[in-house]
């Protein structure tokens, strides 16, 4: 497999020398922007084979590197182990992003090929203007892998199907006449959607075309008048076409989208998001359009992060469900472990996923298991292979992150569980992390507040002893869409968006040791509006997930009484919540997890 990666780089060699390029980039996406792609967009993977969910590779005539973050630092190092390709760390104060790195490196007008459908606008615009200086010049090459690919695979054809009302709470009819208005406040005529998660919550369409992400792919224009999906129309049964069209909404074959802008009404601006649309479709949107093309952050996206009643109740029964599945799943393991019997990472996570199979309404995981146990958790987005899969011993830490898709909601959730005897560094590590989680959790902030601004409410128990994590602390979930969702977030970087009332979001401290163990908790945050007074308005978060805390490793010296107390309501409510829909087995197995661990006994009542 080395070997064969090697083979891909000096393919891209000559064809750079073909193409009388200096420097290929492979962004990693698709031409939606997507985290998670179809195999047929997975470029990166098959040129280097890296599988992590972020990264670039850059290819020019003396190196080819890979620049990702911290999450993947380990993975990668063991995956481009005899490639040729080089790790870039970003985040490290000697690394620069491969953009800086091609402008330090390339020669004055030496020219740089994309694949202009698998880049987004801002990004090419951000790397022009640093090449700019140096006459550098970005050559858009749509689909330039299709050289070296030769049995890529094609569009994925899964049926779609529609999330009905009593799941979204509102119609496409009323979503649609919303996006019309909003975008005429800008004063366009139309809009072009590319963002796949937010086509499918304006139409209330889902699809199993990319593994764990229910969308569809698809391209959405919508015009004053009418609205036209681009997509593979084949999906689309009568019924669901027939639905469709009653609201104004025409399908046509995914890739006729370039041949329909040269028709589109030019008459008035059009409304794009330079962030998601990829750069060979602006270039088509600007040949008919030419400057009256208005470009800002869609609409759609803080309209579908802010969720209604109907998508609140949902994530309830969702996280109900899932707490079910996870008691099943830790008193399964437990028991499993004292009989002596073998499991293994992957074991495990099949194990998680077969009882999720057995809830009503489970349509997908929301991303593959990280079943990470001992030294495997350090790494974060840690993934088990039959090559490369740990069996889980009566001792240490094992580490699980996981959720799903079910019709109510979407699910995330993080549980770092002892197996046995801990080491007293795992022990003050899992407390001090837990205590990041609470102190997030109860954090009441003025209307305003930025993500950043409160992530170091999460961090404070780790910088008191000089550690950290390298990740973020929260991403926004979508209601069955992306797991990871827009704008908002919690990281020390800013994202200037500021949390709203009705953004669920995610609250996962952490801590990883290399070559020991890693932990990880995360809860499900809904954010609401707690009160106003002579100060201002103030939101508060509310927890959704319904799945214990094991409080058997904390340090109770380290905790104060109002951390203490919020584990004890929180213990008592996962039990109060759960207990009637467990067998009386599970029930008295989760008792003795919760209620018979309380600091105060007196919480029970709560």
């Amino acid at each position: 497999m080395q070997n064969e990666h090697k083979t891909y780089i000096s393919a891209l060699r000559q064809l750079m020398q073909a193409e009388g390029c200096d420097a290929i980039v492979i962004s990693g996406t698709d031409p939606h922007s997507s985290e998670y792609l179809p195999k047929r967009w997975q470029v990166r993977q098959y040129v280097s084979g890296f599988t992590g969910s972020a990264g670039t590779v850059v290819v020019t005539a003396d190196h080819a590197g890979l620049w990702t973050d911290s999450r993947y630092f380990i993975q990668a190092t063991a995956q481009l182990e005899g490639s040729g390709i080089a790790l870039h760390k970003l985040g490290m104060t000697d690394t620069v992003d491969y953009p800086e790195w091609l402008a330090a490196h390339l020669a004055e007008n030496s020219k740089v090929c994309v694949d202009g459908l698998c880049m987004p606008l801002a990004e090419v615009r951000s790397m022009q203007a640093l090449f700019a200086s140096k006459g550098i010049t970005v050559v858009s090459h749509p689909d330039f892998i299709d050289t070296l690919w030769a049995d890529r695979p094609a569009l994925p054809d899964a049926p779609a199907f529609e999330l009905g009302l009593e799941y979204t709470g509102r119609s496409r009819a009323d979503k649609l006449a919303w996006l019309r208005e909003a975008i005429a406040t800008k004063h366009c005529g139309s809009i072009l959607l590319s963002s796949l998660d937010e086509i499918a919550w304006l139409l209330n369409i889902r699809s199993r075309d990319i593994a764990h992400t229910p969308v569809v792919i698809a391209y959405l224009w919508v015009s004053a008048d009418r609205a036209v999906l681009y997509t593979t129309e084949s999906k689309f049964d009568a019924a669901l076409t027939a639905a469709l069209a009653a609201d104004g909404v025409a399908l046509a074959p995914y890739g006729s989208i370039v041949e329909s802008i040269a028709a589109w009404p030019a008459d008035t601006p059009i409304y794009i998001d330079g962030t998601m649309l990829n750069y060979a479709l602006y270039e088509k949107v600007t040949e008919r359009f030419g400057t009256k093309v208005v470009d800002a952050v869609s609409p759609v996206k803080l309209a579908k992060a802010l969720k209604n009643e109907t998508e609140i109740q949902g994530f309830r029964r969702a996280y109900h469900k899932d707490g079910i599945v996870q008691t099943r799943f830790f008193r399964w393991l437990e028991q499993a472990l004292e009989r002596g019997e073998r499991i293994t990472e992957i074991d495990a996570s099949d194990k998680l996923i077969s009882l999720r199979k057995e809830m009503e309404g489970y349509l997908d995981e929301s991303f593959s298991p990280i079943s990470a146990y001992g030294a495997n958790a350090a790494l974060p987005h840690y993934s088990a292979t039959p090559e490369q899969c740990s069996v889980l011993e009566p001792r240490g830490l094992y580490l699980l992150d996981s959720g799903a898709h079910y019709l109510d909601g979407t699910t995330d959730i993080t549980r770092t569980m002892p197996l046995g005897p801990l080491t007293d560094d795992e022990a003050f590590d899992y407390t001090c992390v837990l205590q990041g989680m609470i102190a997030l959790s109860m954090a009441s902030f003025p209307r305003g507040t930025r993500g950043c601004q409160l992530d170091v409410l999460a961090r404070m128990p780790l910088w008191k002893y000089n550690r950290n994590y390298g990740h973020g602390t929260g991403h926004g979930v979508g209601h069955v869409l992306c797991v990871h969702e827009g704008p908002q977030g919690m990281r020390q970087n800013l994202l200037d968006q500021p949390l709203l009332p009705g953004m669920v979001t995610s609250c996962e401290p952490g801590m990883y040791c290399e070559g020991q163990y890693g932990i990880r908790h995360e809860n499900m945050l809904l954010c609401y509006e707690d009160e106003q007074n002579e100060y201002g308005d103030w939101l508060a978060f509310m927890t959704l997930t319904n799945t214990y805390i094991d409080t058997a490793p904390l340090v109770e010296e380290l905790l104060t009484d109002e951390e203490k107390m919020f584990i004890d309501c929180f213990n008592a409510s996962v039990y109060e919540a759960l207990a009637p829909d467990l067998t009386p087995e599970e029930a008295a197995w989760l008792k003795t997890k919760t209620i018979d661990r309380l600091y105060d006994p007196e919480e029970e009542e709560l």
